[in-house]
């Protein structure tokens, strides 16, 4: 095979592999906690007065959907018993001072790995950075301070399904497995 006849054949295998791969864009709330550098993540992990907190962003929707409402997961694991959380306290607020608050509340008791799913009637909207205050935690009868954790829209892509790989793990696993097999078979 000539050399210019190789090169085609690669740019072909090339080409077919590349479009094996479909990805998505989407948009998704970034969160920093307090006194984090950066642009924040998916999620973030902080502690409050002997409690771990994570937050996980959930308004996660391809970029052509447009912004979706606002909602997180809030996970906790407390050091001891005594905890509890009321979800009602926790607000959403814009640079302009206007608050949205997640819902009804009410104290529940925080066992390890509490979680509750928390939706806003607003969206935190590209290039409009809010807060997420998380309020509503307490110690027995002492609540603890509200802390507050930095919000901003970002960009991402995923890979959704990636054909190429497959492929290509068809492609090198079946001779391997032959061989294997004829080593084994004592050939």
């Amino acid at each position: 095979m000539t050399r210019s006849r190789a090169a085609q054949s690669l740019l072909l295998v090339a080409s077919v592999l590349s479009t094996a791969c479909a990805t998505t864009r989407y948009t998704q709330s970034r969160i920093a906690p307090p006194q984090a550098k950066g642009r924040g993540a998916e999620a973030a992990r902080l502690e409050i007065e002997g409690v771990k907190v994570r937050v996980e962003s959930l308004d996660r929707a391809p970029r052509e959907q447009g912004t979706p409402s606002f909602a997180v997961r809030v996970v906790f694991e407390p050091e001891a018993l005594g905890y509890s959380f009321d979800p009602g306290q926790v607000v959403l607020r814009d640079a302009g001072g206007r608050t949205w608050h997640a819902g009804a509340g009410g104290y529940q008791p925080l066992g390890s790995g509490a979680s509750f799913d928390l939706s806003f009637d607003a969206a935190v909207a590209p290039g409009k950075p809010m807060e997420l205050v998380l309020g509503g935690l307490a110690c027995g009868t002492k609540r603890i301070e509200p802390v507050t954790l930095r919000l901003a829209r970002g960009e991402g892509r995923s890979y959704d399904r990636l054909y190429w790989l497959e492929a290509l793990g068809k492609v090198l696993l079946v001779p391997l497995g032959i061989l294997s097999y004829g080593v084994g078979a004592g050939m």
